[in-house]
């Protein structure tokens, strides 16, 4: 998931020099708005994050990968679409296209 999905909870110094504690170390809260994913998101322009409490997913035994081609996107979205419903464990999926693998293709890095 994104980085919004695994935060708890976190404190932040807003413009004013107020300090608001935000979220919490439950699983599930539905209280309110979600101000956790509102300051998460906003990457800094409300307020500076002091501290912050994650949720730690442990390191898998083993990790594949794999790179598939398609002639177009709705191909690539099929894909996709058929291996979240046959519950293929997909951690990250990237679409790209072939003329964003150019520039990188001739850095010659």
């Amino acid at each position: 998931g994104t980085m919004r999905s695994n935060i708890h909870s976190l404190t932040t110094i807003l413009p004013n020099g107020t300090i608001a504690h935000c979220g919490s170390n439950t699983l599930k809260s539905s209280a309110g708005y979600d101000v956790t994913s509102l300051m998460t998101g906003s990457e800094g322009t409300l307020g500076i994050i002091t501290s912050i409490a994650v949720k730690l997913h442990p390191i898998p035994t083993h990790v594949v990968a794999a790179i598939c081609s398609f002639d177009t996107v709705q191909e690539a979205a099929n894909a996709v679409t058929m291996m979240k419903m046959c519950d293929v464990p997909v951690a990250r999926c990237e679409l790209l296209k072939a003329a964003t693998l150019v520039p990188s293709n001739n850095s010659h890095l």
